[in-house]
């Protein structure tokens, strides 16, 4: 599976997303924003505050970075809501 090089959070809540195997998608958080656990990214300054690991992008939604559980999304979880 491939691991994300390069995500940009764009203003109208979508992710640019680039992959180590050159591909590259656009993900719509939007419907995502709506929801409960997401609402805090509807901040744009929180939610252009991503970060990245291998299979997932993920932010931290609280000024106390160590005690945060971190909001998350998987290449899993983006490619399974693509499909819908």
């Amino acid at each position: 599976m491939s691991k994300i090089l390069d995500v940009i959070p764009n203003d109208d809540y979508t992710l640019s997303i680039e992959f180590d195997d050159g591909n590259k998608i656009i993900f719509d958080m939007k419907p995502y924003i709506k929801t409960l656990v997401y609402s805090p990214l509807q901040d744009l300054t929180r939610f252009k505050d991503i970060k990245i690991e291998e299979k997932a992008v993920y932010w931290r939604t609280s000024e106390d970075k160590q005690s945060t559980i971190p909001l998350r999304l998987t290449i899993d979880n983006m490619l399974f809501a693509i499909r819908e």
